[in-house]
Order: structure tokens, then sequence, then C-alpha cells
């Protein structure tokens, strides 16, 4: 059994049609996109377990424009509240949603308010100007390891979903980074690439994308 076939793929869609009153769009000013990153959190490893969705969170709460000491810990107590308070029953299962766990970070007090991107235009440009975002996607077994240039591919068989913070935008090669919560073994350094078109694509297929706006 391979390191990627180990992994516990847990990300749940859940779209609340409320969402739909509280677009990142409205936030965004008209101007060309631009390059940049939103560093400062470490590579959490969410090891085997089903907890992306709160390593992805806790992810952002570590990073700018406003970091917060996060620990491995407060990553697991952020999926397992998301998992008390989503939509299905019960705790035992894999996997919750990332507005569960956008939840469970307001409740403690990390985050005010956050919003949603409709569109790749929306999620790029606010990932340009306002911070980085936690997506959850399908993901794709060409996704497991980044090639030889540091690329994830959206191709393959689907393996099931998963939730990442996507942290910097590039223009000039049309791609975002990836920060992982598979531990600095992986990828670039924790890290990996998602161009511009496969992350159009993996937010189309029912794909969440928060946008954190007040922390």
């Amino acid at each position: 059994m391979t390191a990627v076939q180990e992994r516990i793929f847990d990300w749940v869609p859940r779209f609340d049609p409320r969402s739909k009153s509280f677009p990142i769009r409205s936030e965004l000013k008209p101007r060309p996109l631009r390059s940049w990153t939103w560093g400062g959190a470490p590579h959490l490893d969410q090891g085997v377990e089903g907890a992306c969705v709160g390593h992805g969170w806790a992810h952002e709460v570590a990073a700018r424009p406003r970091p917060y000491p996060i620990t491995s810990a407060d990553a697991f107590a952020i999926y397992r509240r998301a998992q008390q308070i989503d939509e299905w029953e019960g705790e035992s299962y894999e996997g919750t949603s990332v507005l569960a766990g956008a939840k469970a970070v307001t409740e403690r007090g990390w985050l005010k308010e956050y919003r949603w991107a409709f569109s790749l235009d929306d999620a790029l440009m606010a990932l340009a100007y306002k911070g980085p975002l936690v997506i959850g996607v399908n993901w794709y077994s060409d996704m497991g390891e980044a090639d030889e240039k540091g690329y994830l591919h959206a191709s393959g068989v689907m393996t099931g979903g998963h939730c990442v913070l996507v942290k910097a935008i590039n223009i000039r090669h049309n791609r975002v980074t990836v920060h992982n919560s598979w531990g600095e073994a992986w990828g670039l350094r924790g890290d990996a690439y998602l161009s511009f078109t496969d992350l159009g694509r993996l937010l189309g297929l029912a794909g969440e994308c928060c946008v954190p706006v007040l922390r």
C-alpha cells in the first residue's frame, strides 16, 4: 500500500443555499489581478486521520494577513467541533464540510466573517487581495503526489474529497500554491502548484471556496 493509498480523503461537500447571499464578489474592487503570497503557516500533518477540514482551517488561522499561533491539537479540535455542528448526525464517520469548519473557527473567536467564491475569477481576485482561501474539492489520483515541477493534476481516478489552504497566486505562471496537511515531506516541502485551469475545474465540480474577510 502506498502513502497515497493510506491517506483518508474526508472532505464532504455541503451547499447551503444561504451562502449565495454572502459572495466575495461584493467585497472585491475592480483592479488588475496580481501575484501574491500569504505565508506564515506551519505544515501540520493530519496523518491517516480524516481531519483535513480542521487542518485546512488551522493553516488559515496561522497564515497572514493575521497570523495566530496554531498547533496540531487546535487542528483536530476544529475538526471534531465541525463534525458536531455539521448537518450529518453523530460523529461516527470520516469528514465534514468547509462550511462546518468555518463555523467552528468562528465559534473559537478566530474569525468574524467569511464569504464564498462562486467562480474561478472571484477566487483568484480574493486570493490576490483578501487573503488565503480554504477550499474543499474532489481529489484525484494524479493529485496524490506533485510531479517533477511541483504540480498537481486534476486527472485520473477520483479518490475522495480533500480540504486544503490555497495561499499564493502567480499570474506569470497561471498557478496557485496549495498548502497541504500531509507534512513537509510531501510535495515542495508541504506545498504544490495547481494551474488556474485545474483549480477552476475542481471548484466547478461542487467545490467549496471560503474566503475569510474579518479575522
